[in-house]
């Protein structure tokens, strides 16, 4: 039986539909069928819906496809990055990055997450509103450079915040354009990109240098393990600009869209008074949140349970590209080489058959008797299978304890009721900034 449902409309009305409101054009997609067939270019060009599906693709015949597009363009920013590379090159990747997320890590990780974040409850509490997106980037990106590179970049962070925000618009716009043009041409939007790497390299090559030079204050960082990974036998030597690579995919995708997440807890928290409510009821009953950071991560079951539910709502990585690298049978359906498959996980998230009222914000949801009901690939904010986050651990235990250490003393408010809107730029942001009022719970 065929799933496959074909969209008749023209690849111009096809591709400006898209291009004007990504997000909407997906989730109007969702009733069309399990998959969806469109009209929008040389290639034949799919929309997955359907959990089924998901699962064929991002994990059963995960062999058969590579990320495709996406790689070309991020490769223009982080190079051979973890994000980047494809099928064998990546395995190996991965293997080298692993034991950067291990437990007795994390364990240590999670005291530098409530520290900075305790200095910037001390920042916050002076001041009557803050731009909250700028306030989390800034923290995590103190957070990232600190566990995964053994540096302190509190006074450039706000410049460096900067740059990363620059590199990923432009990526986004690149990633979304008809034509992909040399970085090497001079439009403005690629001179701005590549000033951006610039500052984002005068950070990393000196890391890089003074990691190699003094070792032993590295060891426990990124840098650290994959200089030691070179010193195995019959291992490869590394360069200067594969860790160069892996350092500006740590920089980008590990902190953005933490940063993006928070931001969106916070707004939902605000918007949801019974949530924060209980939230906040949780958070208070802690004895402490600096003397075993690790061990109060797991006893956060509600706040996890926010966490959860935003990333259902506002996944940072609301967009899946794969590419088919051969011809390939799904579900008993053909498909050609070169296929192009997108898989949008903000619009998954909100199929009201599995998600009753799927633009109500329900914490609940993922309570432990209720998140078993959830099919299998309905729900996969850090994607599926061998390209899956590797380091989910880390987001969803700094995301907590970032969340515990600011809501036991302030809570944020919005400073008027102009809409929010998200932003689909590489990862799902608050498009404008939110600016928010900073009440202490005193």
């Amino acid at each position: 039986m065929t799933r496959t449902k074909t969209i008749k409309t023209s690849r111009i009305k096809n591709y400006f539909d898209f291009r004007r409101d990504p997000l909407s054009f997906f989730v109007r997609m969702l009733e069309k069928g399990d998959m969806v067939s469109l009209n929008t270019g040389l290639v034949p060009s799919y929309i997955v819906n359907s959990p089924s599906f998901v699962q064929e693709i991002l994990v059963t015949k995960d062999a058969s496809f590579r990320k495709g597009r996406t790689t070309k363009v991020l490769t223009r920013t982080i190079g051979d990055g973890l994000l980047t590379t494809e099928k064998t090159h990546h395995k190996k990747q991965k293997k080298y990055f692993q034991p950067v997320f291990y437990k007795e890590r994390l364990m240590r990780y999670a005291e530098t997450m409530v520290s900075d974040s305790k200095s910037l409850v001390a920042e916050l509490e002076q001041k009557d509103s803050c731009l909250l997106d700028e306030e989390m980037m800034e923290l995590t990106l103190s957070i990232i450079s600190k566990v995964m590179f053994a540096t302190n970049v509190d006074e450039k962070k706000k410049e460096l915040a900067a740059a990363v925000s620059a590199t990923i618009k432009q990526t986004a716009n690149s990633l979304f354009s008809p034509f992909l043009l040399p970085l090497a041409v001079p439009t403005k939007g690629n001179r701005r990109h590549r000033d951006a790497i610039s500052k984002l390299e005068n950070v990393i090559y000196p890391i890089i240098d003074e990691a190699k030079q003094n070792p032993t204050a590295y060891e426990d960082t990124m840098v650290g393990l994959l200089l030691d990974s070179a010193k195995q036998p019959d291992a490869p030597p590394i360069f200067d600009k594969e860790l160069r690579d892996q350092m500006m995919t740590m920089l980008l995708a590990g902190h953005e869209t933490s940063a993006n997440l928070l931001t969106w807890i916070f707004y939902a928290l605000s918007k949801n008074p019974e949530a924060e409510a209980k939230f906040h009821e949780e958070i208070d009953q802690l004895d402490s949140l600096t003397e075993t950071p690790f061990e109060t991560y797991r006893k956060l079951t509600y706040t996890n349970q926010i966490i959860k539910e935003t990333l259902r709502l506002y996944p940072p990585a609301w967009l899946i590209y794969r590419e088919a690298d051969e011809d390939v049978e799904l579900l008993g359906e053909s498909f050609k080489a070169g296929s192009t498959f997108m898989i949008a996980p903000y619009s998954i998230h909100r199929n009201p058959d599995i998600f009753p009222d799927p633009e109500q914000f329900k914490p609940e949801r993922f309570a432990e008797e209720n998140q078993e009901s959830i099919p299998t690939f309905a729900y996969f904010p850090f994607g599926a299978g061998s390209r899956s986050c590797i380091g989910y651990r880390f987001a969803m235990m700094e995301t907590a304890l970032i969340l515990a250490v600011i809501g036991r003393s302030l809570k944020f408010q919005r400073v008027d009721e102009t809409p929010v809107e998200p932003e689909p730029l590489v990862s799902l942001r608050v498009k404008d900034g939110l600016n928010m009022k900073v009440v202490s719970r005193g």
